[in-house]
């Protein structure tokens, strides 16, 4: 920000030289005329002045795009390989919370957490006594897993066996 006149300024920012000296009086800035000089201190001023009026947006709300590419390759009926592209889209908004937004919902989750707290202390002592049989009903489902495994392997033989006999049957009869 070098120190140059207000109709520099003013043609530097793409407006009309009137409406920023206009707007350099309201900050405060005493300049009488076009062709006064402007310092960076003025413009300083300047530019504090219109975020108070304009409302001062300090990144409440940031928004994240992504796109990511990429090719699919798939077969089709006949066999001719096809390249499909791809394009995946995320987008994440993140809203900066007022303080006492926070201070209000970290009060309410620390009411819970206490809660479940004095409820756990007395289901824990109950649960100590039968800790003990849990072990052997763990070791019968241990031994009757194999047992429902080899039982599937059998059904599925006796179901293929028929079909054999059943498409032999139709060749013996003419």
């Amino acid at each position: 920000m070098s120190s140059n006149t207000v109709a520099q300024f003013a043609t530097e920012l793409k407006m009309p030289a009137n409406v920023l000296l206009d707007q350099l009086r309201s900050a405060g800035v005493d300049l009488k005329s076009v062709d006064d000089s402007v310092t960076d201190s003025d413009k300083a001023k300047l530019l504090e002045s219109l975020r108070r009026a304009h409302g001062a947006t300090e990144g409440k709300k940031i928004t994240l795009t992504r796109r990511q590419t990429s090719e699919i390759r798939q077969a089709d009926a006949t066999g001719r390989s096809r390249t499909i592209q791809v394009e995946v889209r995320k987008k994440r908004v993140f809203v900066k919370r007022d303080p006492s937004e926070l201070a209000a919902e970290q009060a309410a989750s620390a009411r819970p957490e206490e809660e479940v707290a004095e409820q756990a202390a007395p289901q824990v002592s109950a649960p100590a006594a039968p800790a003990a049989p849990a072990a052997p009903v763990a070791a019968e489902v241990r031994e009757t897993a194999p047992v429902e495994a080899e039982a599937p392997a059998q059904a599925e033989a006796p179901q293929q066996e028929p079909v054999a006999a059943e498409a032999a049957a139709p060749a013996e009869a003419p």
